[in-house]
């Protein structure tokens, strides 16, 4: 069995920003997320690692979370991100959950740092885009598990902080 602690190596050695990691794992603990599959899927999701990679270390199921909500690029930056929304639609819930809490780390950034206006904005708009991709699942599968509401209410309270329209999920 893959540990946690294996998982955070492979990123540091893979130069992954092990603090936004760590944003994103406890994030994913205090939604009530214990299982170690899905917070190892969570370090490795930055580490930019094929699917062969990540399988010959950590096997299919990490592989296959994390390469569902990770974008290939191999890929010419267009097809990049029309292929990266067809994985996020089809992306099991437990990934879900990993993406909508890179998206609460990536707000909480967004709010906090002194970047320009117009980099805080493209930002901003390209979180709310993935949002909305994930919205229809976020919707049929919450109630799974209960502590996702206190992330989305907190996402929601950054979007109007930005005076940007909540989703409704």
């Amino acid at each position: 069995m893959v540990t946690i602690q294996e998982a955070e190596a492979y990123a540091r050695a893979k130069n992954a920003d092990i603090t936004f990691c760590k944003g994103i794992v406890f994030r994913l603990k205090s939604i009530g997320i214990s299982d170690e599959q899905t917070l190892c899927s969570a370090f490795l999701c930055q580490t930019k690692a094929s699917f062969d990679e990540i399988y010959s270390r950590f096997g299919r199921e990490i592989a296959t979370s994390v390469t569902s909500i990770s974008k290939d690029f191999t890929l010419p930056t267009q097809k990049q991100e029309e292929q990266y929304i067809e994985q996020l639609q089809d992306a099991p819930w437990e990934s879900v959950l990993i993406k909508l809490c890179e998206i609460s780390a990536n707000l909480k950034i967004i709010k906090e740092s002194e970047m320009s206006k117009t980099k805080r904005g493209k930002l901003l708009k390209q979180n709310i885009h993935y949002l909305n991709v994930l919205k229809k699942k976020i919707a049929e599968n919450k109630s799974s598990t209960p502590g996702v509401e206190r992330l989305l209410d907190g996402v929601n309270e950054t979007l109007n902080y930005f005076r940007q329209r909540p989703i409704k999920f």
